[in-house]
């Protein structure tokens, strides 16, 4: 397909007196460009709507009728379009030629002139010109197209960070104790939001995630999983969720002591239809594991910070040690706004 479309790159010709239409078609033609004869300027203003790369327009044409259509539909171009026009006049030095140029560049814009008789060559190396600065506006098209789809993107993202700054605030900061794991949580969140920034604001690997979260405690974790991209909201959730078992593995759990460890551990849900990453974080070789008194925020973050496909989170306080596992969904979603 074309770069802008399926009639991005034709060439609209009205010429309809004469031979000049048959001639710069044929001349097009033969160096690659799809070419359309319009019979009149309403047909070619109609044309122009359905896309074009540029225009060769026989001067007469826009001396001896009413070219308002056409002067509306540059004048009501989008921002990222300069639609060229290559205008094919008579000789130069005829009376008023210059003011006759002037008035085109003032209603048209981007015109070039070509005087006529001309040589094949020379129309082709300006329809070359004419062709790159049309491809160049495409790409600004797209370049406006995706800052405006970013924006949005960053809007949602920001509204949605707030609501979780909001939601860890009013559940942490009742104390200093609450003071400190807010801070400690909103750090987590604000590595989580660099790992999803570096991925293009796409998201991150589950890897950098959870790489992120554990760093400094070398083999004391591992970690193992298939190469799985989380999507922005999946990824700040499961940091958040990392965030929390590493802290209670540190100040309870097998962290704790020398002698304990901690197994990372993610896969793919083959038998799911959306998509559903396994995750577990099991522990051993720590004190002996003792089930929370009374349920805290930390429980209902490791509850509800990402999405679970079915079942609810599950929380073993085996005597051997702590395991949590979760079936989470990596579908989109979005916070109710």
């Amino acid at each position: 397909m074309p770069f802008g479309g399926p009639n991005s790159e034709r060439v609209l010709i009205l010429a309809p007196h004469g031979r000049d239409a048959e001639i710069a078609c044929r001349i097009l033609r033969e160096a690659g460009w799809a070419t359309m004869i319009c019979n009149d300027l309403a047909n070619f203003c109609v044309e122009l709507d359905n896309g074009a790369a540029f225009g060769v327009v026989v001067e007469e044409a826009l001396s001896t009728i009413d070219h308002t259509c056409l002067a509306e539909r540059i004048r009501n171009q989008p921002a990222w379009s300069d639609f060229p026009i290559l205008i094919l006049t008579s000789h130069g030095n005829e009376p008023g030629r210059q003011a006759t140029a002037n008035h085109f560049l003032d209603i048209l814009g981007n015109v070039s002139f070509l005087e006529r008789p001309f040589h094949p060559s020379t129309l082709i190396s300006v329809a070359r010109s004419a062709l790159r600065s049309r491809r160049r506006q495409y790409q600004a098209r797209e370049m406006l197209e995706r800052h405006s789809l970013l924006a949005g993107e960053l809007q949602h993202r920001t509204k949605n960070l707030l609501a979780v700054i909001r939601a860890i605030a009013s559940a942490s900061l009742d104390d200093s104790y609450g003071r400190e794991a807010f801070f400690s949580r909103l750090h987590a969140l604000a590595a989580a939001q660099d790992l999803i920034i570096g991925g293009a604001g796409r998201g991150a690997l589950m890897k950098s995630v959870v790489g992120k979260a554990v760093e400094g405690f070398g083999r004391r974790i591992s970690m193992e999983g298939h190469e799985v991209f989380l999507n922005p909201n999946a990824a700040q959730g499961f940091a958040l969720i990392l965030h929390e078992l590493m802290t209670n593995a540190t100040k309870h759990g097998a962290l704790k002591t020398e002698e304990g460890h901690v197994s990372v551990h993610w896969s793919f849900d083959a038998t799911a239809t959306d998509p559903v990453i396994l995750f577990q974080w099991r522990e051993r070789g720590g004190p002996p594991v003792k089930p929370p008194k009374r349920k805290g925020f930390g429980s209902v973050l490791l509850e509800r910070a990402v999405a679970t496909a079915g079942d609810p989170p599950r929380f073993d306080y085996a005597a051997e040690g702590f395991t949590y596992d979760i079936r989470a969904s990596l579908a989109q979603q979005r916070q109710t706004e």
